[in-house]
């Protein structure tokens, strides 16, 4: 019996290594994030902490979602750590009581809304021209649940080109 056990044991040890497989990886990769899927997440309402939208067309979505949400306003942001590093924040400041509904992202409201756009040090912005709209579905205060869907074009503030955000979706809770 101690011989079988010593036989398990050895070949468990070194059978890694006769394969050309190492059981302690000589890089990091375990430590990486793996790459999300390329499809955008369901459209919901339950507080399923997801967002994504589209960028010029290509599926975008962040390692990271921040919501804050007080009866004035919210800001989600969204951060996605890969290369090129990239966020994408929606403002809504009303300075009445927030509630469910549509909201334009522009600078041609009374209230404060904006959609941004980061890619590495480019900088793109909603403003009077170029504009987006945000639908709050669900705005839950008994379980601090924020969800709806948002899109807009916006523009780099140095060289003018225009991105387009579409089928933007964001289903999370907040504190």
């Amino acid at each position: 019996m101690k011989t079988k056990t010593l036989i398990f044991i050895t070949s468990t040890f070194f059978f890694p290594f006769l394969s050309g497989c190492s059981l302690f990886e000589s890089d990091d990769a375990w430590l990486k994030p793996v790459p999300p899927s390329n499809t955008l997440p369901p459209i919901t309402q339950t507080g399923a902490n997801t967002f994504g939208c589209k960028v010029n067309g290509q599926v975008w979505l962040p390692t990271t979602v921040w919501v804050d949400y007080h009866n004035g306003g919210m800001v989600i942001s969204a951060n996605n750590g890969y290369e090129p590093h990239s966020d994408i924040i929606v403002t809504l400041s009303e300075f009445t009581a927030f509630k469910q509904g549509s909201y334009e992202l522009s600078a041609n409201t009374s209230y404060i809304s904006k959609g941004s756009y980061r890619s590495g040090k480019d900088m793109y912005y909603t403003d009077s021209i170029y504009i987006g709209d945000l639908t709050i579905n669900r705005l839950d205060s008994v379980n601090s649940i924020l969800s709806g869907t948002f899109s807009f074009d916006a523009k780099h503030i140095s060289t003018g080109e225009v991105i387009h955000v579409t089928e933007g979706r964001f289903d999370n809770k907040y504190n």
